[in-house]
């Protein structure tokens, strides 16, 4: 689904009609989620001045083939972290209130930046457990504080170099996005957590209830509450 937007160019602020999407359905339009895995989805090229950029904006992605519907809706200075995830909780009730009881509202996830999006796509599509993963990112963080403090460092799973041995978490500079150093932990750890969720699934909910599930998020609003 894409429609025309009037944007101005970042650098020259020349205005111009571009056509964007605001869904990706990988069903019927396989080709969009590849051009998201490049960061070619949304580009713009500046009419006059060659500036390549990503215009982000909310983004719906779908696929049905391995159950995942993800909603992405980037933070902004008019729309804050707080402010989009509790709209979001209050339509996902609004939603459940409307469904007949016999009916269940689809299970959908709520992501703030592009690159979590395409780490959720991977984890899904690779049976990995999202609650687990995101445990693992908090321990990650509660350890080692000082190196990889939440409030300047975004964890993210690499499941591409990732092996059967260990999973591949990537440091991302939150204010350049840089990528930077890997954290490695081992595959054995990680699926003992997993047999403490299928023993006590009710921890991980109440840790991490979604839709939007994030470790770094906990830990910055555990800050700010302290």
């Amino acid at each position: 689904m894409s429609k025309t937007f009037n944007i101005k160019c970042p650098s020259c602020g020349v205005p111009q009609d571009v056509e964007l999407h605001e869904a990706v359905n990988v069903a019927a339009e396989p080709e969009l989620k590849q051009a998201l895995l490049e960061n070619r989805l949304n580009r713009v090229g500046c009419i006059d001045c060659d500036t390549s950029f990503r215009v982000d904006m909310p983004l719906l992605y779908s696929d049905p083939e391995h159950n995942i519907l993800i909603h992405w809706i980037p933070e902004t200075e008019a729309m804050s972290k707080e402010q989009i995830i509790e709209d979001f909780d209050r339509s996902l009730e609004q939603i459940n209130a409307m469904l007949p009881d016999d009916i269940s509202a689809p299970s959908v996830r709520l992501v703030l930046t592009r690159v979590e999006l395409v780490e959720l796509v991977f984890m899904i599509e690779a049976g990995l457990n999202e609650r687990v993963v995101e445990y693992v990112k908090y321990s990650i963080h509660t350890r080692n504080m000082e190196k990889v403090d939440p409030k300047k460092f975004r964890l993210l799973l690499n499941v591409q170099d990732s092996t059967d041995d260990e999973l591949c978490f990537v440091m991302q500079d939150v204010e350049s996005q840089a990528l930077g150093k890997e954290l490695r932990y081992g595959r054995a750890a990680y699926e003992s957590m997993c047999e403490l969720h299928g023993e006590n699934p009710e921890e991980f909910l109440e840790m991490f209830p979604g839709p939007c599930i994030s470790a770094r998020n906990l830990l910055l609003d555990d800050t700010e509450d302290a």
